[in-house]
């Protein structure tokens, strides 16, 4: 399976549990649970022992607080905001942060616009046409993952915090759907790690891209939360 040429390797990455999940708190842009912040570092602490060369989120304070506890853990200083991973089905009416809440939401970090992102993009709501639905949703899967496969070609390692909504659209777009979801789904828990392996097309035996796992939870399972 590793017999290829490694162009990058993608972590799609759910957010710790917020306290929208547990039905506190504002629904749209919901900050982490005390124990989505104990899921959080337990993630950091895991991937620590990797050499991750680039963490991503998106826009949302939970999705950016568990990216920060990735950059904490790992020694790094940078967290990039990518608006096109905002969660789906987003009132197109909510203005969202800014960068300077979001680093005063998680002070240490150097938190910015992901390299090339114009700075008129809204943080938080991508979809202003609330009827694309899921076409628009495939299309946002594909511009995260081109924006991936124009800057990691040398085997990077890359963390996307996201959301289990649109982390759904985006593995179902690498599985060859573009228009509409089949009828099934994925389940994505609480910081549930999906590793995706992309390859020089041709290069590898078993395919140009290899699901390596999905929903890895070993952070979880194995001691690391306390």
């Amino acid at each position: 399976m590793s017999d290829g040429i490694l162009l990058r390797e993608l972590l799609l990455i759910r957010h710790g549990e917020s306290l929208a999940n547990i039905s506190e708190g504002e629904a749209l842009d919901s900050a982490l649970s005390p124990r989505g912040f104990i899921q959080a570092r337990s993630l950091g602490e895991y991937l620590a022992g990797e050499k991750i060369d680039a963490v991503f989120s998106s826009g949302l304070r939970r999705a950016v607080q568990t990216g920060a506890e990735i950059v904490t853990a790992g020694k790094m200083q940078t967290l990039g905001i990518l608006p096109c991973a905002c969660e789906i089905g987003m009132d197109p009416s909510y203005e969202g942060q800014n960068l300077d809440s979001l680093k005063r939401l998680c002070p240490g970090i150097d938190i910015t616009l992901a390299g090339g992102v114009d700075s008129a993009t809204p943080f938080s709501v991508p979809d202003p046409t609330p009827g694309e639905y899921e076409e628009r949703y495939f299309r946002r899967a594909g511009e995260l993952l081109d924006y991936f496969a124009s800057r990691f070609t040398n085997g990077e390692k890359i963390a996307l915090v996201s959301h289990a909504g649109f982390l759904t659209y985006v593995i179902f777009y690498l599985l060859g759907f573009r228009y509409v979801q089949p009828n099934r789904d994925f389940r994505l828990t609480n910081t549930g790690i999906t590793r995706i392996l992309f390859f020089e097309p041709g290069t590898n035996t078993y395919g140009d891209v290899i699901f390596d796992c999905i929903n890895e939870r070993k952070h979880l399972d194995c001691g690391y939360t306390t």
